[in-house]
């Protein structure tokens, strides 16, 4: 299987990467392709790689009083986290039904993309954005084998929360508002990844990976 994986240099991404290194693997991060940056996108959409599969993990985020934040922090992480999807996602089903093939999109959204949180107005509404273009797509294109996926992980350790764990008290309220005591890991959904390639009959599906964080809070 030929699979694109984006924000490959870390996270869930990088765990992708080695996950699925037997397979054809085309990895991207901003190094290679900065997708911040919708040219830079069309650019690299422009090239004839036939892929099977995308599993997108790109992602950045902001935490800042929705009143402060820039329109250019707004429009990156948008860029990143929804739109250039789209752009990807849009070229290669146009490649997908050129060519009468099956086509394999996991997308990495969030549980942010299922509740409002502090300080995280443009992360949020990226990754409800997401959630809606999944089941948009696959719901358009599942007729042609192409089926689109997302999971939305909880708090899993990765470069993006790594600030968490720096604080004492910040450690505590996390265990706390997570019913199964602990945050989670990448190797807590690589096996979800392989469940939306593999499972034909998954389609527009939103896996809640979270420990139980979005279920109900402590009153």
């Amino acid at each position: 299987m030929k699979i694109l994986i984006t924000g490959a240099a870390s996270g869930i991404g990088l765990a992708c990467t080695k996950y699925y290194a037997s397979h054809d693997i085309t990895a991207i991060d901003k190094q290679e392709v900065d997708l911040s940056d919708t040219l830079a996108v069309n650019d690299f959409i422009s090239t004839d790689d036939d892929f099977d599969a995308m599993i997108y993990c790109a992602g950045i985020r902001e935490i800042e009083l929705p009143h402060q934040l820039t329109f250019k922090a707004w429009e990156d992480i948008l860029n990143v986290n929804l739109t250039s999807n789209f752009l990807i996602s849009q070229s290669l089903i146009k490649k997908s039904l050129a060519r009468q093939k099956p086509l394999l999109i996991v997308n990495i959204a969030s549980v942010s993309g299922l509740q409002a949180e502090p300080n995280r107005a443009a992360y949020v509404t990226s990754k409800f954005g997401l959630i809606g273009l999944t089941k948009q797509l696959a719901y358009q294109y599942g007729k042609y084998g192409i089926r689109i996926n997302a999971i939305a992980p909880g708090i899993v350790e990765t470069p993006l929360t790594a600030n968490y764990f720096n604080n004492h008290l910040q450690v505590e309220k996390i265990k706390s508002d997570i019913p199964v005591g602990y945050w989670g890991q990448v190797t807590h959904i690589l096996p979800l990844i392989d469940t939306c390639l593999s499972n034909n009959y998954l389609n527009g599906a939103v896996l809640v990976c979270d420990g139980g964080w979005s279920i109900g809070k402590d009153l």
